[in-house]
């Protein structure tokens, strides 16, 4: 079985340090930090707290001061009750509303995903042994991201500048949109697409919408009725990863093929012969990518997943009959 690796780079996993303590009042222990920051979530996750993981984070300590970040760590009488902060007040160049975090955590999840990712790299030098000169189309199937969504102009400027919006939204299975009043509370990027955390007036209640489900013109209404928490980006960002990592297909897939590329460089992708186990974050998204593929991609598991691809190409075959 193998395993697709998503090592972090060094300076990524530095801005992600950054946009974790920067807004942190209280700061926070190291175990806090292996649990929840990217760069060492992925290795914590895997291994538990290993001395070369120790190591890491005290190189990555030493590198933040020496850019003069004003990085400083209490000294309880127990060292492993030990709380990592940054002062806003001593560093002023490093003072960011919760909106702007939103963000900038949104942009360190950009930067994985751009062509500078460890992942892109790999990819592309798959598609090199895959011969790329007689199959020019696999590039297509290179991870990459989509940053033009027609919403998100506006959605972003609206976070910023804390107004509350308005917009139609079709849901999965909807043939009609839904007038949906809501504040936007964070931005994230997952799987290549932007992920808006808001609070939804007419329910009451936080919801999570799918940017490219948004259907028309998006309208400022207002000043904000709600506003972000100071670590409301990084928390919906890890949200959306422990949800990806929670849901998984087990597809069968023929070797060789556009869908053999685009699903083994899926983050956290395990593949055992043809049989690819592979994750997602919406299923209605995934039927829709699935469909794509035709025959190269059968899926088995879940029966949700398996019935929503079926219906799909059910009504290709029936608007084409």
């Amino acid at each position: 079985m193998t395993l697709i690796d998503n090592s972090v780079p060094a300076e990524e996993r530095l801005l992600c340090l950054l946009l974790a303590l920067v807004p942190s009042r209280r700061g926070m222990s190291k175990q806090e930090i292996f649990e929840t920051v990217r760069g060492y979530r992925e290795d914590y996750l895997t291994k538990g707290q290993t001395d070369a993981l120790n190591k890491k984070f005290d190189r990555d300590k030493d590198e933040l001061k020496s850019m003069g970040i004003p990085l400083t760590t209490s000294e309880p009488e127990n060292p492993a009750d030990a709380v990592y902060s940054i002062s806003e007040s001593d560093y002023e160049a490093l003072t960011f509303s919760p909106a702007e975090i939103s963000l900038l955590t949104a942009a360190s999840a950009v930067w994985r995903e751009s062509a500078h990712s460890n992942d892109a790299r790999e990819a592309k030098m798959r598609l090199l042994a895959a011969d790329v000169d007689a199959n020019p189309e696999l590039v297509a199937y290179a991870p990459r991201i989509d940053t033009r969504d027609v919403a998100y102009p506006v959605v972003a400027d609206a976070l910023i500048g804390g107004s509350d919006l308005a917009f139609p939204y079709l849901k999965p299975g909807q043939v009609k949109p839904e007038l949906r009043r809501v504040s936007p509370l964070a931005l994230a990027i997952y799987d290549g697409r932007w992920h808006l955390l808001a609070f939804d007036h007419d329910r009451d209640a936080e919801r999570t919408f799918l940017l490219r489900r948004i259907v028309g013109k998006v309208v400022k209404t207002g000043p904000a009725l709600r506003t972000p928490e100071p670590r409301a980006g990084t928390n919906f960002a890890q949200h959306l990863t422990e949800l990806w990592q929670s849901l998984t297909a087990t597809i069968r897939v023929m070797p060789n093929t556009k869908a053999a590329v685009a699903l083994a460089n899926r983050e956290g992708t395990a593949i055992d012969g043809d049989i690819y186990t592979v994750h997602y974050l919406d299923e209605a998204v995934f039927a829709d990518e699935l469909c794509e593929y035709g025959a190269e991609a059968i899926a088995l598991e879940p029966q949700s997943l398996r019935d929503g691809v079926i219906a799909r190409l059910e009504r290709v075959v029936a608007d084409h009959a």
